[in-house]
């Protein structure tokens, strides 16, 4: 654990020189967290298929491991102690009624923190501030808190099969928002509005948050994400190269289990989240996101392959996808079908998604042009990010 008085002491230093500077003043903080959660059975580990699993696992194995994990009960209990990393940031524009309203940011598979705010630093990402959430939430005034997910970034790294799944995920992020509430350290006072903003994987973390957690979050946006996309999971992994991370990468990722995967085809990787190439998104971008990619594990995609309805959620919804999302408005993420196609009108894939979210107070879709499935990291991530923040304002948030 991270002395406490360390944190406060940097947080404390940031805030003083947030009044002088026009910036969001950003701290980074680790949350301890202990939970509790419902994985799936742990057959997932002890299924013939998972005997093949090693440094060496090809794409046909880990497609028969996680085969073998999809469907699975969720009556495995696993409790455990874990630091969440992130990084906190209050907003350069003070806005009375928000100061107390946080944003708690969830990024995709395959990035950690920096994702929010454009592969850096606020105000340090690619191209300044252009693909950062962060610093337009800022300029509204909300305080930002965007966090390595549980085996990711600088976060703890457990079993990756047993215990890094989406409950055990979405676990995490209601131990955080009752620490934000209750305005205990790291955070700096209580929160009383809760927003949760989920990308990708993320989202899927953010929806078992509202199947199990239906009172944490007030409101809650799910970026790149549908009520279904198990059609695709076969051929993201072969077009991502998914592979045992330690193996990909062995000077990055050498200490971490076999379940850790990571992506080792970066054209196909490319295919899978974007659209447009150098017209819809930056090229020099998107290979600095390849060279800096993260990881996923076999738990999670397991997990996460089927959607749940969250019947008991009566906050607000909003989903926002790419118009041409391949992982959630694909058939099959192969390159030689083309990207995906998200629809549009009340017939396009994320309006329909809001069967799963029947008691919701307001469900909104809105699909970003020209966009592939990380939207943020495209050319007209601004307009995703001023829909989402002008949705927030006409709800009262």
């Amino acid at each position: 654990m991270v002395p406490y008085l360390i944190v406060l002491s940097f947080y404390v230093t940031s805030f003083l020189l947030a009044t002088v500077l026009s910036t969001p003043m950003c701290s980074e903080l680790v949350v301890p967290v202990q939970i509790t959660a419902n994985n799936a059975v742990q057959s997932l580990r002890n299924s013939r298929a998972s005997k093949i699993l090693d440094p060496d696992l090809d794409t046909t194995g880990l497609l028969a491991l996680l085969s073998s994990g999809i469907n699975l009960p969720f009556t495995s209990l696993i409790e455990g102690s874990y630091d969440i990393a992130g990084r906190y940031c209050e907003p350069e524009v003070d806005v009375p009624s928000r100061r107390n309203t946080l944003q708690l940011l969830a990024h995709p598979a395959t990035y950690d923190r920096n994702y929010w705010s454009g592969g850096g630093s606020p105000g340090f990402g690619f191209d300044g501030d252009m693909y950062s959430w962060v610093s337009y939430a800022s300029l509204q005034g909300y305080p930002t808190f965007a966090f390595d997910r549980l085996g990711n970034g600088n976060s703890s790294h457990p079993n990756g099969i047993t215990v890094v799944q989406c409950p055990a995920q979405a676990a995490t992020v209601h131990e955080m928002i009752l620490l934000a509430r209750n305005g205990a350290l790291p955070f700096p006072r209580n929160f009383d509005k809760i927003i949760f903003v989920g990308e990708s994987l993320g989202s899927l973390v953010g929806n078992y948050l509202n199947v199990n957690y239906p009172q944490d979050a007030d409101a809650t946006i799910l970026a790149g994400f549908a009520k279904d996309w198990v059609t695709v999971i076969p051929g993201f992994t072969f077009t991502a190269g998914l592979l045992p991370a330690l193996g990909v990468q062995p000077s990055r990722y050498g200490n971490l289990d076999p379940s850790y995967l990571e992506a080792s085809i970066q054209s196909g990787v490319e295919f899978l989240l974007f659209y447009g190439p150098n017209t819809y998104y930056d090229r020099t971008f998107i290979l600095q996101d390849y060279a800096n990619r993260g990881i996923i594990t076999l738990g999670e995609a397991a997990s996460g392959a089927l959607v749940p309805t969250a019947l008991s959620y009566k906050g607000p919804v909003l989903v926002i996808d790419g118009e041409q999302d391949t992982v959630f408005c694909g058939f099959l993420a192969l390159e030689f079908l083309g990207p995906g196609n998200c629809g549009s009108g009340p017939t396009s894939k994320p309006a329909l998604t809001n069967i799963i979210y029947p008691s919701a107070s307001n469900y909104t879709s809105y699909i970003v042009p020209n966009s592939g499935h990380c939207w943020a990291h495209q050319t007209n991530a601004q307009m995703g990010f001023k829909y989402s923040h002008d949705w927030l304002s006409g709800l009262g948030f």
